[in-house]
């Protein structure tokens, strides 16, 4: 049988990052795998050049007007034209969509050619697109079990399997020790989020003050990464201050804490490697889909939220200081990070579609 599997996902961290990682493991399993994306989700394969992939240009309707959706409507059409003359091409024997409005055209013409296609979710609410491709779908894969909002007639088709992450990150044993500084990171999400770097340095500060040796690890949007470390350096503040951190485990490894937004695979990745964290949901983020990929971990006892609309000094400062000053609140939310932790999506996802390819 063809063992020729595409990938389709939309151009944010979100949608990419679980595609390139599993996309991964089956290259290395011998398979051969494709991507179709859009241009915002090339920039996440530039190092990865083994695998072909193809740009379509596609569009949305969402927050757009009457003459904008007539607009999109043409310009997804011919996104789907494109993937019919990929489809015949390449002549796959699977699709694997991992949503994202760019991931629809490709998905969608895998009915004209009866091709099994089978939908990952990592947040827990159903994205618009993947709830689009439900009936036509043979398989809905699950980060995390969806309680709410699923329309019951496709229930019987899901099948939870875990969060798709680097296997560095799912094999990874945390062995820290204890080190004089309290190691506090901050992940802002893809792009880095501007409020941190607004509120979190003046509350480092009172830590410090406080009598506690604090270093700082921070992600920030570049206008703010001169002026940050500027300001630890005059306070006296170890730092390490950034944009873009490839290899987010070796930093995620120095950390007692974490400040992060919410991201379905960054929450993962902190909670696979027993790492704290003080979760800051995006308030307008799609669907309310931050909060709940928080909540799910706060129903565990496994972190602590912090909503936007109370994310202040004071309410931080006062969080993250009781944080540093009892350390078995961070032993008791390792313990159960455990609890919720595995270590077999690989192996889940091959047992689901091994029917298929």
């Amino acid at each position: 049988m063809n063992k020729k599997i595409l990938f389709s996902a939309g151009g944010t961290g979100g949608h990419m990052l679980p595609a390139i990682n599993l996309m991964k493991h089956f290259f290395e399993k011998g398979y051969e795998v494709l991507l179709v994306t859009d241009k915002r989700g090339k920039r996440f394969i530039k190092n990865n050049l083994e695998f072909e992939s193809y740009v379509i240009k596609t569009d949305t309707f969402s927050n757009k007007n009457f003459f904008e959706k007539i607009i999109s409507f043409f310009i997804i059409l011919y996104s789907i034209l494109q993937s019919i003359k990929i489809l015949k091409k390449e002549k796959t024997s699977l699709i694997i969509s991992f949503g994202g409005y760019a991931s629809f055209p490709i998905s969608f013409a895998s009915a004209l050619f009866k091709l099994p296609l089978v939908i990952y979710e990592n947040n827990l609410i159903l994205g618009k697109t993947n709830k689009y491709l439900l009936p036509i779908s043979k398989k809905i894969l699950l980060s995390k079990t969806i309680s709410k909002s699923f329309p019951e007639k496709f229930k019987n088709k899901i099948f939870c399997v875990g969060p798709i992450l680097n296997k560095n990150i799912i094999n990874y044993v945390n062995t820290k020790s204890e080190n004089k500084n309290f190691s506090i990171l901050i992940l802002g999400g893809s792009q880095g989020a501007e409020i941190f770097g607004q509120v979190i340095h003046p509350v480092i500060k009172r830590i410090k003050d406080s009598g506690y040796d604090i270093e700082i690890i921070q992600q920030c949007i570049k206008s703010q990464k001169e002026s940050l470390i500027d300001y630890y350096k005059k306070n006296n503040i170890k730092n390490y201050i950034f944009e873009f951190e490839p290899n987010i485990l070796k930093l995620i490894s120095l950390a007692d804490l974490a400040i992060t937004r919410c991201g379905a695979s960054a929450t993962a990745e902190l909670a696979h490697t027993l790492t704290p964290f003080i979760a800051v949901p995006l308030a307008n983020s799609i669907n309310n889909h931050q909060y709940l990929n928080a909540k799910f971990y706060e129903e565990s006892e496994s972190c602590w939220i912090l909503e936007e609309n109370n994310f202040n000094d004071k309410n931080l400062f006062n969080l993250t200081i009781d944080i540093v000053k009892n350390k078995n609140k961070l032993i008791e939310v390792r313990n159960n990070m455990k609890k919720i932790y595995s270590n077999k999506v690989y192996l889940n996802i091959e047992n689901q579609i091994k029917e298929f390819i």
